[in-house]
């Protein structure tokens, strides 16, 4: 699999998780998958209900919200984002914990401090790096 995002989206994120940091930043990234590809088409931030630096949780009602907004505009939920505000950008055992039921999503993970990322599949009970190619 391979992310595609626009470097105008890519920047979004990391001003999102500067502005909530020292806590953890979240959002959902929306568009459209095409064969092995995810084109990232919208970026939609949200709060995290946690208001932790350590953990997040998007808010269910701006979920909801953000979901039904992808099935009007007919865009795929492709998956989510979140910062490590401390941390590099790597996979933890919260994050397997918490994606569960969200296998086959991306989950961009970006490291404010360090302006890095990475992204990951969930795939069963372990999750694989993901190509990102920035547009």
């Amino acid at each position: 699999m391979v992310l595609k995002i626009r470097k105008l989206d890519l920047d979004n994120i990391f001003q999102h998780t500067k502005k909530c940091y020292p806590k953890e930043a979240c959002g959902i990234l929306l568009g459209r998958k095409i064969g092995e590809q995810k084109n990232v088409e919208k970026v939609c931030n949200t709060r995290n209900i946690l208001d932790s630096a350590s953990e997040y949780q998007i808010d269910p009602t701006e979920q909801l919200k953000i979901f039904k907004e992808a099935e009007r505009e007919g865009l795929d939920i492709l998956g989510f984002y979140h910062s490590h505000p401390f941390l590099a950008p790597f996979w933890s055992e919260t994050d397997n914990e918490r994606s569960k039921l969200w296998k086959g999503y991306s989950y961009l993970i970006v490291s404010p401090k360090s302006s890095s990322f990475k992204s990951y599949v969930k795939k069963e009970n372990i999750a694989e790096k993901e190509e990102v190619t920035i547009l």
